[in-house]
């Protein structure tokens, strides 16, 4: 299972995708510290599982995520992808069936992580188990991370053991023994706590027996609350029929005045119709009227337009006639003006002189050939002037350039001298690095006061934190009792109270029964009321129909032997002694059978459990009912619970009182805690001012150290540069003779002079050249000009005439126009008089009609402001019908609730609600209001929730619970076989992990010692197992004897030879068990160039041995020098990481080919 692709997205510092290729051999990862090489192998050991962001150079897991810089923003997301080969087929079987295995971790912000397998949600174990199992994964140590060659060295040998674990492949084996070692913990957990189920449930057995007892109490309350409750639904029925009776008669005057107010409004309704129906006519009217006011007015605008678009027509037509007039006088000009001028043209034309071709051709060829002598003679004398000028221009530099020279450097001494002053000053007037250092000194003495007064507050919030959260624990403990003391009063008293109504309900005679006077010994109870019966009821008053009057003692017979009178176990009145000293006592029911054929007249035989044997034969057995029985038990249960009750009283009160102190002292730690926690901001915010305080006075004793610094450098750099200047302004000489320079410039004066006075001869000859040109140029050109001019005002003549023409034939068009125009003005006046006078007639037509229509509207204002009053009276007159039939139909729904609840909680009438409350209740509850008899319903529930929950299938809930301890017994035997299978597995791996060990053990300490020796030339080590007998607990030492020198431990090597045995070590690990990949960062780092070369032949050596896929991140240029391919990372844009690559293999081809 090779890693073929290692794809990034947002992961760091690659925060674009990016696909790193893992090939065969050797590859080698390049660039600048801090550019993000490092970060490959973590998304490596990432994708493969780790789960510690500490260990990737991270606070948390987030932290792995792109974080964002100046020009990008944070990612939310980071992906890592892991493409494996696996055409080999080693996956685990669930996950065998590709030749391509992509395994894909993505991380999402805030969220976590998850991770597929071709596209599959897997468990991270998964992951973990596929790379454990192919001798890699996220802590493999052929991961070498930056500094693992140091913590190998530095490490403990119980940790170096972890490379013998790698090396036997037993790092998947490990993670199953501790999954079964943890399945193991769990079932005997599991097992426990069973075992303490198997306990409740047994105690909850226990329970069933109590809850008999309340069932029976439960059952009275029960009682007493339907009766109160059928009693006050009875009363709340009657209520609402009486409601109901009167909202009816309401309802019915309301609906009586409705009638007549709604006649009302019909009335007023029709009246206000009547005087709308009367406006339609006239409103018809007044809108005829204003159209045909509307339409004379328009007529009138229309005759208006039409006069003045007469009038701007007349006076169009007057200034288009006075234009034509003009333009004929003008054109008749035109035509007088070409006629003179063709005359002129003509005369001027015949006047020109003739030319004579051949002489003119001879004078230009003389003056030709004058000029071009001149202008050799003047280009002669140039080429001198240009060679003594330049000659001059040369010599006068040169003078400049020394000139400029020494003013340069002078101005260069003068500007260093200022600058060495300046910086002098500068430096003098900078502040003292001593003052800012103690106030430095001052603000760390703050800020560590601060530091310590919020450190103060701190421990003082955390230990009261600790003692509110022992005050709410100790209330918690105190909780309990206080509950228990609580619900044992309430249970006394509820008990109290349900044994006094049942005992009184008991007595039906005005006189006490004897019954109240008994006092029998506990357990004695049912006996007593065997021996006595029905006759426990008779009171011991004479003036009673039925009573004890007691009778003297005689010569009773003796009872039998072996019995117990009965007087001896009850405390009675005397009128009973006779009787119950004939009675007596018997254990079971067997003696009392042996016994009672010895009874005489009048004797009688009881047993506890409530049997009867009479002298007459007369037998009654323990399972008869015995009403009596159960009275005398309720009156020792009521003097018991009346004795307990106080106690139980006491208890309460002071778990209250210990409960009351606990509040109080949390109380008094949570406003002391209050009090810091608030407090505690402005510590904070001191604590940052003189954080920042500090800060700033470091930035400035930082600034001024600098400044004082770069302005001393600055100031030994000018002064240098000023020497500098100095010498060079003394080294320079006088710029010398100016002789030869005045020479060059007479003589060019001179040649300048000569060349002035040949220009002017080029000048006259070029003149008499241009006139004899200009002279032929000017009679052609005037001829041909005279041409044109006879040519143009000929067209402009004919042109004149045919306009003339044009103008008188418009000049009659108009003239007929505008008489037209000036004909129409009278009839137009006369149609506008006449319109005016109609408009005047229907203007008064339209007032009359519109008075009438505002007398109608008002009309039917009044109408319908009557038809409103009385349809608003008429409307509240419904609301008020509306509410009272709201109200009746509430007291009919108040009414159907009480039948309704009637019919479903008592199943009958409202009107035998009261049968029932007569038959459940005793006392003048008849007589009492609803609000008294809700009160009581209110503490008799109370009361009946104070009992909590009844159960009444007690025995069948002890069933179940017998089956369900049958069942945990089951369980229990089938735990306990499950964990003894566990620790046979868990001994049984150890087994083959201990063996496995041994081996790898050997064959790792065989390719270290021939490993060893090939690097360092000679010498031997050796690996051994230390501290522990059993392997798997044993630690793994590492001695060397380097060629010449004493076998050692690994520790008191020296450095690059520690390098080199620990790189010995990894790879004799590759040797026993090769891992697919071996990722090497920086290992070569503290290496020499000899202790490079030698690793890097350890590199080519583990190639040609092995099939893992190596690479190596490095800076070391022979380590580079011998990779396969390099694959180079950059960072050209700040905090983010890019991926370059070469394969050196086939540049050397391609130069080779070369």
């Amino acid at each position: 299972m090779h890693i073929t692709e290692i794809r990034i997205a947002g992961f760091k510092s690659f925060v674009d995708p990016v696909t790193f290729y893992v090939e065969q051999g050797l590859t080698g990862i390049v660039g600048p510290n801090g550019c993000g090489k490092s970060n490959l192998l973590e998304s490596l050991r990432w994708c493969m599982g780790a789960s510690s962001a500490k260990a990737m150079r991270g606070g948390e897991m987030d932290d792995l995520i792109f974080s964002g810089t100046a020009k990008r923003p944070a990612r939310e997301n980071a992906e890592v992808t892991l493409v494996i080969d696996n055409t080999d087929r080693r996956a685990p079987p669930e996950f065998n069936d590709t030749d391509v295995l992509e395994i894909t971790r993505k991380l999402r912000r805030g969220i976590g992580s998850t991770y597929k397998l071709n596209g599959r949600t897997v468990r991270g174990k998964d992951i973990q188990l596929i790379f454990a199992d192919a001798s890699t994964g996220a802590n493999s140590p052929a991961l070498v991370r930056q500094g693992q060659i140091s913590e190998l060295i530095a490490s403990k040998p119980q940790n170096r053991r972890r490379l013998l674990e790698e090396a036997a492949g037993i790092a998947g084996l490990n993670t199953r023994r501790h999954e079964a070692e943890l399945k193991l913990r769990g079932a005997e957990n599991n097992l426990e706590r069973l075992s303490e189920v198997s306990g409740e449930v047994e105690r909850q057995l226990e329970s069933l027996k109590r809850q008999a007892r309340k069932a029976r109490k439960h059952k009275i309350l029960s009682d007493q609350i339907t009766g109160l409750e059928a009693l006050l639904c009875h009363r709340r029925w009657m209520a609402a029929d009486e409601a109901v009776t009167k909202h009816k008669e309401a309802l019915q005057e309301a609906r009586k005045s409705v009638e007549e107010l709604t006649l009302q409004d019909a009335v007023a309704e029709r009246k206000a119709l009547e005087a709308r129906d009367k406006i339609a006519p006239l409103r018809d009217a007044e809108t005829n009227a204003s159209a045909q006011v509307g339409q004379a007015k328009v007529r009138m605008t229309e005759l208006q337009g039409e006069k003045r678009a007469n009038e701007a027509e007349i006076e169009r037509h007057s200034t288009d006639l006075k234009r034509l007039v003009a333009d004929l006088e003008r054109e008749q000009a035109h035509v007088e003006e070409a006629e003179a001028k063709l005359e002129e043209a003509r005369n001027a034309l015949n006047s020109l002189p003739s030319l004579d071709p051949a002489a003119f051709e001879r004078d230009q060829m003389e003056a030709k050939a004058r000029l071009q002598m001149i202008q050799k003679d003047i280009a002669d004398a140039e080429q001198l002037t240009q060679s003594r000028t330049e000659e001059l221009a040369r010599l006068r530099a040169e003078r400049e350039a020394a000139e400029r020279n020494r003013n340069g450097l002078t101005q260069r001494f003068n500007q260093t001298t200022l600058k060495v002053n300046q910086l002098e000053s500068e430096i003098d007037r900078l502040p003292d690095v001593s003052d800012l250092e103690q106030r430095l000194t001052e603000a760390r003495a703050k800020l560590a006061e601060h530091e310590a007064s919020l450190e103060d507050t701190a421990n003082s919030i955390s230990e009261l934190e600790q003692t509110v959260q022992a005050c709410r624990r100790e209330e918690e403990t105190a909780d309990e009792p206080l509950r228990a003391a609580d619900t044992v009063v309430r249970s006394l008293k509820a008990e109290i109270s349900g044994l006094e109504r049942l005992l009184r309900k008991a007595e039906r005679s005005s006189a006490p029964p004897v019954l109240d006077s008994l006092s029998p010994h506990p357990g004695f109870e049912r006996a007593l009321a065997a021996a006595l019966g029905d006759d426990l009821n008779a009171p011991t008053d004479p003036s009673a129909p039925a009573y004890w009057g007691g009778a003297a003692a005689g010569t009773d017979p003796a009872l039998p032997s072996g019995v117990t009178p009965l007087n001896t176990v009850c405390d009675a009145p005397g009128e009973l002694s006779r009787r119950l000293a004939q009675c007596g006592v018997v254990e079971n029911e067997a003696d009392a059978t042996a016994l009672a054929g010895a009874l005489q007249v009048g004797q009688r035989l009881v047993s506890k459990a409530g049997g009867l044997w009479r002298w007459d034969g007369y037998v009654r057995k323990s399972d008869a009912p015995l009403s009596q029985a159960e009275q005398l038990e309720q009156r020792n249960r009521l003097d018991a619970c009346q004795a307990e009750l106080p106690e139980a009283e006491q208890q309460l009160e002071a778990a209250r009182v210990a409960k009351s102190g606990l509040e109080e002292k949390r109380r008094t730690s949570e406003s002391q805690l209050r009090d810091l926690r608030a407090h505690t901001p402005q510590l904070q915010k001191a604590r940052n001012e003189a954080n920042s305080q500090v800060f700033r006075c470091e930035q400035d004793v930082e600034r001024a150290s600098m400044k004082r610094d770069s302005m001393v450098a600055s100031l030994e750099e000018a002064r240098r540069q000023q020497a500098e200047a100095k010498a060079a302004v003394e080294a320079l000489t006088d710029s010398g003779d100016q002789s030869h320079e005045i020479e060059l410039a007479d003589e060019l004066n001179k040649l300048r002079q000569n060349i002035g006075e040949k220009r002017g001869e080029e000048r006259q000859a070029q003149a008499t050249l241009s006139d004899l040109q200009r002279n032929r140029d000017r009679i052609e050109g005037r001829k041909r000009a005279l041409e044109r001019d006879i040519s143009d005002w000929s067209r402009r003549h004919d042109q004149s005439h045919g306009r003339i023409t044009e103008l008188g034939n418009a000049r009659t068009r108009t003239r007929a126009a505008l008489d037209d125009a000036e004909s129409r003005p009278a009839s137009i006046e006369e149609r506008i008089e006449e319109l005016a006078v109609q408009l005047k007639t229907l203007e008064d037509k339209r007032q009359e009609v519109a008075d009438a229509h505002a007398e109608a509207e008002k009309s039917v204002k009044e109408t319908e402001s009557e038809a409103r009053t009385a349809k608003d009276a008429a409307s509240k007159a419904r609301e008020s019908t509306v509410m009272i039939q709201a109200h009746l139909e509430t007291a009919k729904e108040r009414l159907q609730d009480a039948v309704d609840l009637a019919s479903s909680q008592f199943n009958r009438q409202p009107q035998g609600l009261i049968q029932i409350a007569e038959s459940t209740l005793e006392g003048d509850w008849m007589e009492k209001d609803a609000r008294e008899i809700d009160t009581q319903l209110i503490e008799l529930k109370h009361e009946l929730g104070a009992l909590g929950s009844v159960n009444q299938d007690a025995e069948k809930d002890a069933e179940e619970l017998g089956e369900r301890l049958g069942s945990q017994e089951e369980e229990k035997a089938d735990l306990t076989a499950a964990i003894a299978k566990l620790r046979e597995g868990v001994n049984a791996l150890n087994q083959e992990g201990r063996g496995r060990l041994l081996s790898a053990y050997e064959t790792v300490n065989e390719h270290f010692q021939s490993l060893f020796t090939a690097l360092f030339n000679g010498g031997t080590a050796e690996l051994k197992l230390v501290e522990a007998d059993d392997p798997l607990q044993s630690g793994l030492e590492i001695f060397a004897q380097p060629p010449g020198k004493k076998v050692t431990s690994l520790s008191l090597m020296s450095g690059g030879e520690q390098a080199l045995t620990a790189a010995a070590l990894i790879f004799a690990v590759f040797l026993s068990n090769p891992a697919p990949i071996c990722v090497l960062d920086e290992v070569d780092a503290p290496l020499d160039d000899v202790n490079v070369d030698r690793f890097c032949r350890l590199l080519d050596e583990m190639r040609r041995r092995t099939d893992t896929r190596f690479v190596t991140i490095t800076h070391n240029p022979v380590t580079m020098s011998r990779m396969d391919r390099l694959f180079g990372v950059t960072m050209q844009e700040q905090g983010v990481s890019r991926i370059v690559s070469v394969d050196l293999g086939t540049a050397e081809q391609l130069v080779a080919a070369e």
